[in-house]
């Protein structure tokens, strides 16, 4: 039987409540001291009671003495065991001192003294991910959102977590729900920023960035998220104005600068790319994506050819640099070589005039290096042997470009034309859905959105265990071009949709067309080289719109001759074909002035160029605004003439041009690249067009002004043997018995 408390021990317990009572009162009102002081005195006279020390804790961890809120919250517990709170607390103060296992057993025991507390199972996931158990993390979090659906705080990080572990159709609902539940919050934009920027969902992503920088704007992340976002959708001015004022919020964070490095280099700020990364090394030497960034940077604009050819060397000397700097003797070296590997490529190497086969070869050579100590298993023989499994031939397609892009352009006939009762068609695909996209997924077995983890990619393609693995364009999307250089299937082939050999040593077979090569041909890539017939493609038809569609016509009444092609195609070199051109027809040349930096250098150098050549740029030069595409027809059907690049040839603003019966002058080049309109033209057995030299080039265009009725027999020509470039049949037939007989000669 309990003992009645004495007198003074009643008198002792109602002083304890009031100084309890009037320690709330300030506790509530925020002056932690006068309710500390209070709490103390409550608890010298009331030392049994657990209620005083939780209070004690609360307030030391409010006012930032994690040490002592441990001490008072222990003693708590010690007076209470089954005090959940508590327990929850010791946790959230442990975490704070740093002591992450000891804060996984207090939550733990919080969890195990109160059922369905959702805020410990949250904060258990945070003390899980700062032991590094993933698994357990990933628990907790469910956990708490099975108790609580709408619990913000667990959604955002199982969403976080899930993204770090490259899961990212699974972290997307989660990131989208606790967007929905804080869409006020910049964390909850921010965060889905990011996913989506991995997804490739380029404009929403920019669009949440957006947000959380007018909800904190003073957050560099968010800053960074956004130029992330813009310069993923090739908005590369947007993109360094956001990382540069994110930079000038957190002057000493390497990631924002090394992005901003990025984007410099992409938008053709190369001298000031090169600068940043310097930076970023000086002060992270260890960042091994900005080593590889760094020492293959190209410029997108070369000021003349000396510089072509001193920056082949810097890029032989970088390949150099990367390879013996090279570290893989622990998983974390692993892993970095391994994501500077899925953000560094040979892009831009390609669009220079040489033979880059060996230099291709070499990073291929340095992928293989890196993915057999990163993922030994995936560059292994398959496990399986093609045709095993006794049923259609599985192929599968891995490309960023199936969409409204030349790649599909290119290409998409000829993957949806495979017989369905004899082969099975998976695609995986890394780019935007749209209604291209969509026509293709409608044809085929599986289409699946796939992120940037190349990892999870590998891991999904393998489990199919396909028989042929496609990849229609290796050398635009360095992920893919780490998946071309797994082994993920018993035969694995490169399509021609960047046209230059993948360099790998797991790409068998390059598909090229028979129209494009040249005598030596096999001797440009890795590969297998395999001619199927005319072009090697089943180019998809111009869709002509009915309209009235405006052509654009100098005001002076001079012949514009366009020239469509990107800045990245016209070498200097060209420069002075166009301006003798220009010289021998007093034509005025005319180019699309895509916005941005690499226009503005091109622009620039040309001026120059002309200048040099005693032409008067302004009256030689003319610069579009980029047009709707009815309108960019009606502008090539209007044109007595377009000049196709050298080097690098047109590929669909050929077709384009022929499809409306506008004459193309081309140069043929040494290589299948800077083949494609002269093989366009071999197909419609139209020989004038195509140039000998430059002489002969400008020579041409000069006749073909002069001579209207040379011009419409060559336009009556064309309009009458365009249709031979988009018939299929005879493509699409012999890649699928390519396919069929690559596979049994692997089975």
């Amino acid at each position: 039987m309990a003992s009645t408390p004495s007198p003074a021990q009643t008198r002792q317990s109602r002083l304890a409540a009031e100084q309890l009572q009037i320690g709330v009162a300030h506790h509530r009102a925020g002056r932690l001291g006068l309710a500390a002081s209070h709490y103390q005195r409550a608890a010298k006279l009331a030392p049994a009671h657990p209620e005083v020390w939780h209070l004690l804790g609360i307030c030391a961890l409010q006012g930032g003495n994690a040490a002592l809120a441990v001490k008072h919250l222990r003693a708590c517990i010690e007076r209470r065991p089954d005090f959940a709170e508590a327990r929850n607390h010791l946790g959230v103060a442990l975490r704070r001192c740093g002591r992450h296992a000891e804060s996984v057993a207090a939550f733990r025991g919080a969890l195990d003294a109160k059922e369905r507390y959702v805020e410990a199972a949250y904060n258990l996931g945070l003390a899980c991910e700062a032991v590094g158990d993933a698994v357990a993390a990933e628990q907790a979090y469910r956990q708490a959102l099975q108790w609580r659906p709408d619990d913000f705080n667990s959604a955002a990080n199982l969403g976080n977590l899930l993204r770090g572990a490259g899961r990212l159709d699974e972290a997307l609902p989660l990131l989208e729900r606790a967007q929905r539940l804080q869409p006020g919050l910049a964390q909850a934009n921010g965060n889905l920023a990011l996913l989506l920027a991995d997804l490739g969902r380029h404009d929403e992503a920019v669009r949440h960035a957006q947000a959380a920088t007018v909800q904190e704007p003073a957050q560099p992340q968010w800053w960074r998220a956004l130029g992330v976002a813009e310069r993923l959708r090739k908005n590369l001015e947007p993109a360094i104005a956001a990382l540069s004022h994110a930079l000038a919020l957190a002057p000493d964070d390497a990631a924002t600068r090394a992005e901003l490095a990025v984007a410099a280099a992409e938008g053709g700020q190369i001298e000031a790319a090169r600068s940043a990364f310097a930076q970023v090394l000086r002060r992270a030497p260890d960042m091994e994506r900005i080593r590889w960034l760094a020492a293959l940077s190209l410029p997108s604009v070369y000021a003349d050819e000396a510089e072509v050819d001193a920056e082949r060397e810097r890029f032989a000397r970088g390949l150099d640099e990367i390879d013996a700097g090279l570290r893989l003797d622990t998983p974390q070296r692993r892993f970095a070589a391994y994501d500077a590997a899925r953000g560094a490529g040979t892009f831009l190497l390609h669009y220079q005039a040489r033979d880059n086969t060996a230099l291709q070869n070499r990073f291929g050579d340095l992928l293989a290096r890196v993915m057999t100590a990163f993922a030994p298993q995936s560059m292994q023989p398959c496990a399986w042997r093609a045709l095993a499994h006794g049923g259609r031939l599985r192929v599968g397609v891995v490309s960023s470009h199936l969409m409204r892009h030349s790649v599909s352009r290119y290409f998409a006939r000829m993957l949806a034309g495979l017989d369905p009762q004899r082969f099975e068609v998976r695609v995986w695909h890394g780019g935007r859905r749209d209604a291209v996209a969509d026509r293709l997924a409608a044809r085929v077995t599986a289409f699946e959105p796939v992120g940037d983890e190349a990892m999870a990619v590998a891991e999904r393609i393998r489990e199919a265990r396909l028989d042929v693995l496609i990849y229609p364009e290796t050398g635009m999307d360095p992920v893919h071009h780490v998946l071309a250089s797994l082994r993920l299937a018993p035969v694995q082939c490169v399509l021609y949709g960047h046209p230059a050999t993948s360099g790998l040593l797991n790409a068998d077979f390059f598909l090229s067309g028979a129209a494009l090569e040249p005598d030596d041909a096999a001797s440009h890539y890795r590969e297998q080289l395999v001619r199927l017939p005319g072009l090697g493609a089943c180019p998809e038809p111009v869709a002509l719109a009915a309209g009235d569609a405006r052509a654009p016509a100098p005001a002076d009444g001079a012949p514009l001759l366009l020239c469509p092609q990107n800045p990245l195609k016209l070498m200097p070199s060209f420069d002075a074909v166009l301006a003798d051109v220009a010289a021998r027809t007093q034509a005025r040349i005319g180019f699309f002035a895509r916005d941005g930096l690499i226009a503005q250098r091109f622009r620039a150098r040309i001026e120059r160029r002309f200048a040099d050549a005693g032409l008067d740029a302004r009256r030689s030069l003319a610069f579009l605004p980029v047009q709707a595409y009815e309108d960019y027809l009606a502008a090539v059907r209007a044109a007595p003439l377009l000049l196709d690049s050298t080097g690098f040839s047109g590929g669909a603003t050929s077709l384009d041009a022929f499809a409306v019966g506008t004459p193309v002058l081309t140069l043929r080049g040494a290589m299948a690249r800077g083949r494609q309109t002269a093989a366009m033209l071999d197909v419609m057995e139209i020989g004038e067009l195509v140039a000998t030299d430059a002489q002969d080039y400008a020579a041409k265009a000069a006749a073909l002004l002069r001579d209207a009725s040379l011009r419409q027999d060559v336009r009556e020509r064309i309009a009458g043997r365009s249709a031979r470039l988009f018939e299929a049949r005879g493509v699409e037939q012999a890649f699928a018995d390519f396919l069929s007989a690559a596979a049994s000669a692997a089975a």
